[in-house]
């Protein structure tokens, strides 16, 4: 039957007939709501709501009436005293139940029943027929006198009315509640229950009220029953002890006796006696599952199948791992003893976990998706505490309050909880606001120690920042700002958070310029706040000002759109601290952020019109300061630096008025005007040598050289008078040992080397030592600054006495220890945004590169080797002092300046200008403004931070090249072995004609003077090592014939290898690292004794200096090439065009030294030359030899040698020793069989090195007392220390197939081979042949003369006995005897 609320109105006439009795109502009409008790189920409230619905629906179709005969008498007195309040309740409910059937059709009572039985089930007609019979048994047992009387009120049987009218139960309609699919029966109504007023109007009862009274129910305190905590359903299983064993058991310890009483079960009101004497069984079984799930299952659920997913809420809670973390609603962890004894009443006692208090992460991942806004938001507040913690907890590893169980997985915690806090951030109310603060957690507050630092881009988690996917983040924070729906607080941190995202990188600073609305919104909000401020108004936030300083120092465009907000700016400068409106502390705040991004326009050229429009008001502001105000040191250091700063900027810019955007904005007839360089003197009578006014001194110093440079282009006689009255104010103070400044600058250069000694140590701290060496750096630039800007114009001409006085000889010292400095890699280890602290740093050493010329003493090659070293120094935004040094000092270095005894043709270094010009600065589009404003950098400058992330960025991707690399004087070669896509040939200069040898000759010739004056002047370490001047080498031998085409000048008639003069500079730059024979040798030791020198020290680290897979990333990586692939194709070259070449020889051989992968040996022994060689193994065909090892033949004293050191090498003479390829002894089974054939080929052996290099691993391998004199460098106290991984300190891994080693299996055949086949002087060499892994070198030909003691050639002797025969030992016996003709 279909119900709506409002059904047809139909008119009828009114009849004789009474009407019919209205419906029965459960609650008040009062027009509110029933107050629900939590004391109540819900499957009572499920029954109270159905039966208030079905008596208050409304039909919808015309309603039939139908005769009801005669009315029921109203009952007797007699009856009537003897019936209860609930029993009339009952009467009632019966006859309206009847008047209700009466008034319905046939086909609605039938469509009713199957209703009802659709619901109930099959069995509920023997159901209402058990509850009336229960109803009726409990009447004759409570009112026996009675119960006839009642009976024949209220059986159906004796009330005369038509069939159809068949008294049933009143049921509640379908549809009241979903999901309760069974009601209880009538029994579950309390049968003391009064009778409401509502319930009494809605009853057929007689007209009259006589005698009506209102009654309460006397509550006992029986009545009142106290719920247990635990749920009561579905029920818990009682711990069931075993009984006590009959016969007596000592190890049985009793608990006690139980002393109370147990209460008898009630019995559930649909059993009935009947029931029990018809299904015993059942019932008992009902009685013993009664509260399991599948008690309710069967019960209430009956229709259910037993596994059904929709009733997993009624099995019991499984038993969660104790260990598993939980917190309370502050965030903090519970302990697991703690959690299993803290009461429910606490609220940590939740549906996914009952027996446990506090919530596992998992649980407030899942409450933070909860629909119920309070419960979502209260989840997003406890992960937002988390995170506070996991962030404390990922920067301090000592953290107290360290979450063990977390350690490591902070990293991936956070973006889980970012996304659960951007997943809400969108909503209003309290969980907007809770998403605010997890999101700001995640971000701003997990990286709290970076908020001060600007200057560079921080790029600390740019997967954690794509995940915020920014394009959708802000424009939903700039509604939020605009509609200033949330808290103040949650808008404080909207704003923090976008201040972090234009930290990040200068792409999402750009983003938050072109978000729609977002910045406006910002200002708006934050900035332009009423003046004169009102009682409800909130104050301007300084963090405003700093964000748009942020955003205009990421770029250029930025600084642009940013000019007309600057204009509202003006108002905090206007405004002077005394006389502003708001507070002192944050007037003086707003006016020194907003002196800082006026700085920020101005070096870009922008906004400079502003000190003319607004003069007045910056008058009075310099009035202000000079006064000086009543405000604490500290912040009058920062207001006065802030001034100061402006007006260097702005100095610069009138320097050149061309340069500005737009052109002449200021000129320098308004500064000179305007005496901005007498104010800024005036700052110094109030400042002392204290650091806290270290800054200030900076500042100064820097403003007034920023006057004398713009005097030497705009005045007289290149600002002479200028100088003059500069140098009148600050020479006094710069007299040594009495003057105010030489003492600031003493002080200075002190603080920076203790500093500089604690980042030596190391320690906790770090990062805040670092940070504080910048400031007294800051001073020393300023001061050498200032004496170059005091030096006349005219550079030819000598420098009689200097400027003023400066402690040059501390200065020098301590630039010296600066540039060899660990300093320079702290960024990589603790973080590249920390590279934004060297900055003051390298332009110290830049400033002090310039003073140096001038100093007496200075030649132009320690010039020349302090500008090599300095220039790997520098850092982005460096660019145009690398490009000045570059062409100043580097490039126009001759060969006189090394000293060459050899005279080589003319050769111009200055075409390789372009080549490094694009390596300091690959791309054109970014030019990062210096650490002191020029006015070449206003013009061109696009950036003002230093680009971030990580240093391994290839070239073509790079902002900027610098830190240069290493090997950066060898970028010449890389450009032209990629000639045809090199950008540099794509845009070279008018007039540039070079060949490839002259590029090539140029370039030998700068590596040659780099190493030759850096040796000289004690900075080898600046010099390239042995394998980063092979590998350039080894580009040079790339180059083929007609490589780069005629074209451009770059085609050779030959190869350049062979060229004259590049063969001279390449044997030059290898003969330092080839081994030198001493005139005497000093003595060898015992050839069965090693050395015993004690040391713990391992074999030298692999570096670009020493190991050639290193050494040639820089080129290599850009092409993703392994350098196996490029020696590869060396070789092959090698075999093609090289004819034996003597150094291209030598430049294959260092790949083969033993910490090399046995790759390179096999490749040159086994599958060389022409692809015909055969040796696969010790068994094969004699006498095979690949064309390398048959060509190349060289002396020990051209091999090269890189420095890589060998097991047991601590206590041989110094670096270099080709014992690097001999030890450790050859394992590979397929190279032994290799030396072997390479020994047998008779005219086509190795000679020279490679016969060495045969003779020793063949003789190591089959001699026992080479091996054991091996094994026991190798493993003494000289070789590999206890516990080291052997294949990782020498590069060679043993192989894990023993045939394969050179043990007892190989050796034996390798033995008989050669005895066998061989001629007469590799078997002569092979048996006499004697090495030591330490001490000294034996050079051939000592290393075979037979020199062995008796010891040792009669155990060989043996060894050849007992591994082939007598015969051969007789032979070998033979071999050793003989004497040497």
């Amino acid at each position: 039957m279909s119900r709506h609320v409002i059904g047809s109105v139909v008119e009828r006439k009114t009849t004789s007939q009474p009407s019919a009795a209205s419906r029965f109502t459960a609650k008040p009409g009062i027009g509110f709501p029933a107050v629900q008790h939590r004391s109540k189920s819900a499957f009572a409230r499920a029954r109270e709501e159905a039966a208030v619905n079905s008596a208050n629906a409304r039909r919808n179709e015309v309603p039939l009436v139908v005769p009801t005969g005669e009315l029921q008498p109203p009952p007797t007195a007699e009856t009537k005293s003897a019936l209860t309040d609930a029993e009339d309740l009952g009467h009632h409910i019966s006859q309206a139940n009847e008047q209700r059937l009466a008034n319905m059709k046939p086909e609605e009572i039938e469509k009713e029943r199957e209703a009802v039985l659709e619901q109930l089930g099959s069995d509920a007609p023997d159901l209402l027929r058990r509850v009336r019979e229960a109803r009726e048994r409990k009447r004759a047992r409570e009112h026996p006198q009675t119960t006839e009387a009642e009976g024949k009120v209220t059986t159906p049987e004796q009330t005369e009315k038509p069939p159809i009218h068949q008294p049933t139960p009143a049921l509640p309609p379908l549809g009241a509640r979903p999901g309760i699919l069974r009601v209880r029966s009538l029994e579950s109504v309390p049968q003391s229950a009064p009778r409401t007023a509502s319930s009494q109007r809605s009853c057929t009862r007689p007209s009259s009220r006589t005698g009506k009274k209102i009654r309460f129910a006397e509550v006992t305190p029986k009545d009142i029953y106290v719920y247990e905590s635990a749920p009561v359903s579905p029920k818990r299983p009682v711990l069931a002890l075993p009984p006590p064993p009959e016969k007596p058991d000592g190890s049985v310890v009793s608990l006690g006796s139980f002393k109370g009483s147990i209460p008898s079960k009630r019995p559930h009101p649909t059993e009935s006696p009947s029931d029990d004497k018809e299904s015993p069984t059942t019932t008992t079984d009902d009685s013993k599952m009664e509260g399991t799930p599948e008690y309710i299952r069967r019960r209430y659920f009956p229709d259910a199948p037993e596994n059904d997913p929709n009733l997993e809420w009624m099995q019991p809670a499984t038993s969660s791992d104790s260990s598993e973390l939980r917190f309370d609603l502050n965030g903090a962890p519970i302990s697991p003893s703690l959690s299993e004894t803290l009461p429910s009443h606490l609220g940590l006692h939740h549906h996914a976990e009952g027996n446990r208090a506090g919530y596992t992460l998992e649980d407030l991942f899942l409450l933070s998706r909860s629909t119920v806004p309070a419960q979502r938001a209260s989840m997003l507040g406890v992960l937002a505490k988390v995170a506070h913690r996991l962030g404390a907890q990922a920067k301090d590893g000592n953290f107290p309050d360290k979450l063990a169980e977390l350690a490591g997985k902070e990293g991936e915690l956070r973006k889980r909880i970012l996304a659960a806090g951007l997943s809400a951030i969108g909503e209003r109310g309290g969980v907007g606001a809770m998403a605010v603060e997890v999101v700001w957690e995640c971000l701003v507050a997990w990286n709290s120690g970076t908020t001060d630092i600007d200057g560079i881009e921080l790029h600390l988690a740019p997967d954690v920042m794509s995940a915020t996917q920014p394009e959708q983040l802000l424009p939903i924070i700039a509604g939020a700002l605009a509609q200033a729906s949330l808290p103040r607080q949650s808008l404080e941190q909207l704003l923090a958070i976008v201040y972090r995202f234009a930290q990040e990188s200068n792409e999402l600073a750009g983003s938050i310029m072109a978000t729609h609305h977002l910045v406006p919104a910002i200002i708006q909000t934050f900035l332009l706040t009423p003046i004169p401020p009102k009682d409800d108004s909130v104050l301007p936030d300084p963090m405003t000002l700093r964000l748009l300083t942020v955003l205009a120092s990421a770029s250029r465009s930025n600084a642009l759109s940013l000019l007309e907000p600057a204009t509202a700016t003006l108002r905090f400068v206007t405004l002077l601290p005394d006389s502003s409106p708001f507070p002192a502390p944050l007037a003086t705040s707003l006016l020194i952020q907003t002196l800082r991004f006026y700085r920020v326009l101005a070096c870009y050229g922008l906004y400079s019109h502003i000190a003319t429009s607004a003069s007045h008001y910056f008058s009075a502001l310099s009035s202000y300061i000079l006064s000086p105000p009543f405000l604490p040191p500290k912040t009058l250091s920062q207001l006065r630096t802030a001034w100061s700063s402006l007006l260097e900027a702005w100095i610069v810019c009138a320097t050149d008025p061309h340069a500005t955007t737009p052109p002449h904005e200021i000129l320098w007839s308004q500064v000179i005007a305007w005496s901005w360089e007498s104010e800024v003197r005036l700052f110094r009578k109030d400042l002392t040598d204290a650091d806290q006014d270290w800054e200030v001194w900076s500042a100064v110093w820097n403003a007034e050289a920023a006057w004398l440079e713009g005097a030497r282009i705009n005045g007289v006689k290149g600002g002479e008078k200028e100088r003059e009255q500069v140098l009148e104010v600050v020479k006094p103070g710069f007299a040594e040992e009495e003057g105010l400044d030489h003492k600031v600058v003493r002080a200075a250069l002190q603080a920076v080397k203790q500093r500089l000694d604690i980042l030596t140590i190391g320690g906790p701290e770090m990062e805040k030592v670092f940070k504080s060496v910048v400031e007294p750096t800051h001073v020393l630039c300023s001061a050498i600054r200032l004496w170059l800007a005091c030096l006349p114009p005219v550079k030819d001409v000598p420098l009689n006495s200097p400027p003023f006085t400066l402690p040059f000889g501390e200065l020098s010292k301590f630039c010296a220890e600066l540039v060899t400095h660990p300093v320079w890699s702290l960024p990589e280890k603790c973080g590249m945004y920390l590279r934004v602290h060297l900055r003051p740093l390298s332009s110290l050493l830049a400033y002090f590169h310039r003073l140096s010329c001038y100093i007496p003493g200075t030649g132009s090659d320690l010039w020349l080797a302090q500008g090599l070293s300095i220039i790997t120094r520098l850092i982005p935004g460096d660019e145009a002092t690398a490009i000045a040094m570059e062409e100043n000092c580097i490039l126009p270095a001759t060969s006189q300046i090394a000293g060459f005894q050899v005279q080589l043709p003319s050769i111009a270094t200055d075409i390789l200008k372009p080549f490094f010009n694009y390596t300091i600065r690959p791309n054109p589009d970014v030019h990062v403004s210096p650490l002191h404003v020029t006015t070449e950098s206003i013009c061109h400058s696009t950036t003002l931070r230093l680009p971030g992330g990580t240093p391994d960025v290839l070239l073509e991707e790079a902002k900027t090249g610098l830190p240069l690399s290493r090997d950066w004087l060898t970028a010449p070669l890389t450009h032209l072995l990629r000639s045809g896509t090199s950008p540099v040939f794509r845009g070279l200069p008018t007039g540039w004609d070079a060949s490839e040898v002259d590029v090539v000759r140029a370039t030998l010739l700068l590596l040659q003077v780099s190493c030759g004056v850096l040796q000289r002047w004690a900075l080898g370490a600046y010099a390239l090592g042995p394998a980063e001047i092979v590998f350039a080498c080894m580009r040079v031998c790339m180059l083929e014939h007609g490589v780069g085409g005629g074209a451009s000048g770059m085609d050779s008639s030959a190869e350049v290898f062979r060229d004259d003069a590049v063969e001279k500079l390449m044997g030059w730059l290898l003969d330092p690292f080839a081994p030198k024979r001493l005139p005497t040798p000093p003595p060898s030791p015992p050839p069965t004794v090693a050395c015993t020198e004690t040391t713990t020290d391992l074999l030298p680290i692999l570096t670009p200096q020493n190991y050639l897979e290193l050494a040639s990333q820089t080129y290599l990586r850009q092409t993703h090439t392994p350098f196996y692939q490029f020696y590869t194709d060396l070789v092959a070259l090698y075999s093609a065009v090289s004819f034996a070449h003597p150094v291209f020889g030598a430049l294959l051989l260092p790949p083969l030294a033993m910490r090399y992968p046995s790759d390179y040996r096999r490749l040159v022994w086994c599958e060389a030359g022409d692809g015909s060689s055969a040796t696969a193994g010790v068994g094969d065909g004699v006498g095979a030899v690949t064309e390398v090892v048959r060509t190349v033949r060289l002396d020990l004293e051209r091999v090269v040698c890189c420095g890589l050191g060998w097991p047991g090498s601590n206590c041989s003479p110094a670096f270099p020793d080709v014992r690097e390829y001999l030890y450790p002894v050859e394992s590979d089974g397929r190279i032994l069989g290799a030396y072997l054939q390479a020994l047998l080929a008779g005219r086509n052996a190795p000679q020279g090195f490679l016969r060495l290099v045969a003779v020793h691993h063949i003789a190591c391998t089959v001699w026992p007392d080479l091996r054991r004199l091996w094994q026991t460098a190798e493993d003494g106290p000289n070789g590999v220390e206890a516990g080291v991984d052997r294949s990782a300190v020498t590069g060679f891994t043993p192989p894990s197939d023993p045939s394969q080693s050179s043990g007892s299996l190989v050796g034996p055949k390798l033995l008989r081979l050669l005895l066998n086949r061989g001629d007469a002087l590799a078997v002569r060499e092979v048996l006499l042949y004697r090495q030591s892994p330490g001490g000294a070198f034996l050079w051939p030909p000592s290393c075979f003369e037979g020199s062995l003691g008796d010891a040792d050639r009669a155990e060989r002797v043996e060894h050849v006995r007992n591994v082939i025969s007598d015969d051969m030992a007789e032979r070998a016996r033979t071999v050793f005897e003989q004497k040497e003709d």
